[in-house]
């Protein structure tokens, strides 16, 4: 379970492939012999992004819900705790606002499915300013962050952004991964950030389920463009 590492050219198409592994995974069924990214430019920005599932009798193509972007990556775990494989996919945006996109999807019988996306998520958090603390109201309950050195010389709009990153998280006591899902919490400009809304989050093969939820501040996400 190791993240893309290195490019392999295509010799019969102008593409870039980047190989996950040379050797074989189980992913939900189907023994694999490789799963990997395709792409048809060879720049830093990729685009018509593929993930490509190369058995010995068949390839299963699928095509992410975001196909295009900096750095895309894949790794192959077991998020629903089948004892098999599932595909997480991820893909920046760049710039300075940055944020991924993610995708956790599974393979059975050859055909896929989406276990989780984040471009589905509906972000129903709402904040205010109460004095010298954000309050967050998220599923029926609050949670607190300080402002801390951040700027309050504008508007003081509060805002609790779409999902920023999300990031694997393995359980021993599960055997299996769960995620922690992140939401960028700012004050009236994206670079004043003041900490995260943070959901740990176990998925199943029928959804998922919020397992806790709380604030994380004084840490920063970076990425490369």
């Amino acid at each position: 379970m190791k993240l893309l590492t290195f490019i392999l050219t295509c010799m019969l198409a102008p593409s870039s492939v980047f190989s996950f592994s040379n050797s074989a995974f189980l992913v939900d069924g189907l023994t694999t012999s490789q799963v990997y990214l395709c792409t048809q430019n060879q720049s830093e920005y990729k685009e018509n992004i593929q993930i490509k599932v190369q058995t010995k009798n068949e390839e299963v193509c699928i095509t992410p819900t975001i196909n295009y972007g900096y750095e895309p990556s894949i790794l192959l775990a077991d998020f629903i705790g089948n004892g098999l494989s599932q595909i997480f996919y991820q893909v920046n945006s760049g710039g300075s606002g940055a944020y991924s996109s993610y995708q956790i999807i599974s393979m059975q019988n050859g055909k896929q499915k989406t276990i989780y996306d984040s471009e589905n998520f509906q972000n129903t958090a709402q904040a205010s300013l109460v004095e010298q603390l954000v309050k967050i109201e998220y599923l029926n309950q609050n949670y607190y962050l300080e402002t801390g050195n951040a700027d309050l010389s504008g508007e003081k709009n509060i805002v609790v952004s779409n999902i920023n990153a999300v990031m694997p998280i393995y359980n021993g006591g599960l055997n299996k991964y769960q995620i922690a899902q992140f939401q960028k919490v700012y004050i009236d400009y994206t670079a004043n950030n003041i900490g995260y809304l943070v959901c740990l989050i176990d998925l199943n093969p029928n959804g998922i389920t919020t397992v806790s939820v709380g604030t994380l501040a004084g840490w920063n996400i970076n990425y490369t463009e």
